[in-house]
């Protein structure tokens, strides 16, 4: 079975242990900005409460940019240092690489140079991943949100242009979506594919029955293609969070059995 997982703050993971998720993706610059004291709470915590984090995302804190003329490398340098060390010793295996307004490409700036530098900074990331046991797993975005790679298929061609042992692609399906790119092509990633939002895509909200997405389907191209990462579903516009976070636990775990 496809484990299951879900995107939230640090206030919902007791919420999120008890509805029965399998794990549980944090922002990562909220735990970089967590004191040295309040981490090993944090860490405590999650030991103690048999709840995995297994993921992060928030990649980047604000104004840590990876595009553009204002690239503070020694900065991300100490910044992968903390974050990466972190999650090593939660046990967090992918860190997915959203960063929406970090790698922005400023309006008349060197639009190859920025491609470069998102490769430079992916080499980068590759060293502390490799020396952490952490996954990087660059997210295609909307067009709406950043301006540089947006399509499930430029990132399994970026990072199989590099070549970098933890440095994969993630996917949201509502990003696919409103791409016009089917589900059908996370089949072509192959191991390359470390990781999967399940997002509707009008909505922005967590998965459930009935909601005019084909959640099946997207389970059926997973197991086929043999994915062996997570799921976590995620929203932008949460209403009752217990609600919908239990509706869709239901929806993705009934997909997974048909």
């Amino acid at each position: 079975m496809i484990p299951i997982g879900i995107c939230t703050d640090f206030t919902n993971l007791p919420e999120a242990r008890a509805l029965g998720y399998d794990f549980a993706e944090v922002p990562l610059c909220e735990l970089a900005a967590l004191s040295e004291e309040y981490f090993e709470e944090f860490a405590a915590w999650c030991a103690g409460s048999g709840l995995k984090v297994s993921a992060a995302s928030r990649f980047l804190p604000e104004g840590l940019n990876i595009v553009g003329p204002d690239v503070r490398a020694g900065e991300l340098h100490d910044y992968l240092t903390l974050a990466f060390g972190r999650m090593r010793r939660l046990g967090t295996r992918v860190a997915v690489l959203d960063a929406p307004l970090q790698r922005t490409v400023p309006a008349g700036y060197d639009y190859p140079l920025a491609w470069r530098q998102l490769g430079n900074f992916l080499r980068l990331c590759q060293g502390h991943a490799r020396e952490n046991g952490v996954t990087v797993a660059v997210e295609p975005l909307r067009k709406t949100e950043c301006n540089l790679l947006n399509l499930v298929s430029e990132a399994t061609l970026m990072t199989g242009l590099l070549q970098l042992d933890n440095v994969g692609v993630a996917a949201d399906t509502g990003a696919m979506a409103m791409a016009a790119e089917s589900v059908t092509a996370l089949g072509q990633v192959g191991a390359s594919l470390a990781h999967v939002h399940a997002q509707h895509p009008l909505t922005r909200r967590m998965p459930r029955e009935a909601d005019g997405e084909d959640w099946f389907k997207l389970m059926r191209v997973l197991k086929r293609s043999g994915y062996r990462g997570g799921v976590s579903v995620a929203c932008q516009k949460c209403g009752d969070f217990t609600a919908d976070a239990r509706a869709a636990l239901l929806c993705l775990r009934q997909a997974q059995r048909n």
